[in-house]
């Protein structure tokens, strides 16, 4: 451990222990992503696990640790204190659930599960066995997203009235010929609600909690996959907010973006960016007291600090994810995204995709039995 890391851990008051660390699905694209975490000083590396052989005995290589076809047998060596879930999500909630029971604490990637009920079953597991279960959402740590945040909780926008948010994750035939079960019923659970959206419904969730109900439309439009390339959903809220989210690998568009209206303010957060405006009065007091029949309040830049108490760790990687991790497990703090945080845009996920299905509206909490029959459907179809 270097000085500088050492630095960075006590900056943190995080204990500089390090963790015994296990990947599951080394091989996986993503693992890059992960790969700077993985030098972190609470990190020791201890064993990793794919079903590729191959991949795994260079993995391992790189980490000067054993390697392992089958997770069963990487928990039953090595007993790590963490394990790392990385494999295609149709697979998370087996080894999650093995790993938790073996005295692990789980990191899962993003789709948590391919239907809530698989994720019900993951938190259950880590509740009795004491472990901590976490989900990548990354996302959640980007600064303009933490700002955000701290000025919805502290009242700013005043009572949040309209949530948008767009995703556009282009991809190309290529994407989906390099790994034939994207897109796919056995193979996803899904198109672009299980594999690009899920960050954007999650930050839905999380700056502006569960809808009550929605109603959505998912559409394959120009890929040649069984599952949507492009999904649309109205929701609403228990106190009256609306709002929708649109999400497709089909169109072309610039990026990801978030716009929440509330009767005080009004924000909009795109990748590093977080700008807003407070209005004067509130839209409330406007409407009531107002002489102008056709005015509009004083509108006024909102003030937004970027910066907060995780200084520039708050960066949206994986690092950040790490750190949050390891400060739950090593001093009690509060993790960014446990297991039932996850679970929410898996929930909204499998809802869009009853909906749209059924022609009906879904009311949330989603009925579990009802999506799990018609997952099988598709899957036999």
């Amino acid at each position: 451990m270097t000085e500088g890391q050492c630095g960075r851990a006590a900056d943190e008051g995080v204990p500089a222990r390090r963790l015994r660390h296990a990947i599951v699905g080394v091989g996986a694209n993503v693992f890059a992503a992960h790969r700077p975490a993985l030098d972190l000083p609470t990190v020791e590396v201890v064993g990793v696990a794919d079903v590729n052989e191959a991949i795994g005995r260079e993995r391992a290589a790189e980490f000067g640790c054993p390697s392992f076809a089958d997770h069963r047998a990487l928990l039953d060596a090595m007993r790590p204190d963490v394990v790392v879930v990385m494999t295609p999500h149709p697979f998370h909630a087996r080894i999650a659930i093995d790993a938790l029971e073996a005295g692990a604490h789980v990191l899962c990637e993003k789709a948590m599960a391919v239907h809530v009920g698989e994720a019900d079953a993951m938190i259950a597991a880590s509740q009795r066995a004491g472990r901590m279960l976490a989900v990548n959402l990354q996302f959640r740590h980007r600064q303009e997203v933490r700002a955000a945040k701290r000025l919805i909780d502290a009242g700013r926008l005043g009572q949040v009235q309209r949530i948008e948010v767009v995703a556009t994750w282009t991809r190309s035939a290529a994407y989906y010929r390099a790994a034939p079960w994207r897109g796919t019923w056995k193979g996803e659970g899904g198109g672009v609600l299980m594999n690009q959206a899920p960050h954007n419904l999650d930050l839905l969730a999380h700056l502006a909690g569960m809808p009550a109900r929605l109603a959505a439309w998912t559409r394959t439009q120009i890929h040649a996959i069984e599952a949507e390339d492009t999904a649309h959903a109205m929701l609403e809220w228990t106190d009256g907010a609306l709002g929708y989210l649109h999400a497709s690998t089909a169109e072309a568009d610039a990026g990801d973006r978030i716009e929440i209206v509330g009767t005080g303010g009004r924000i909009s957060l795109a990748m590093g960016t977080l700008t807003g405006e407070s209005f004067a009065p509130d839209i409330r007091d406007h409407i009531r007291e107002s002489a102008d029949a056709f005015g509009t309040p004083a509108v006024q830049p909102l003030s937004v600090e970027l910066a907060d108490e995780a200084g520039d760790h708050a960066s949206g990687d994986h690092v950040a994810v790490y750190r949050d991790f390891h400060a739950a497990i090593l001093a009690g703090a509060p993790l960014m995204a446990d297991g039932a945080q996850g679970r929410m845009s898996l929930e909204l996920a499998n809802a869009m995709t009853l909906s749209s299905r059924t022609g009906a509206i879904v009311e949330l909490p989603l009925d579990r039995a009802a999506y799990v029959a018609l997952l099988n459907e598709l899957r036999t179809g």
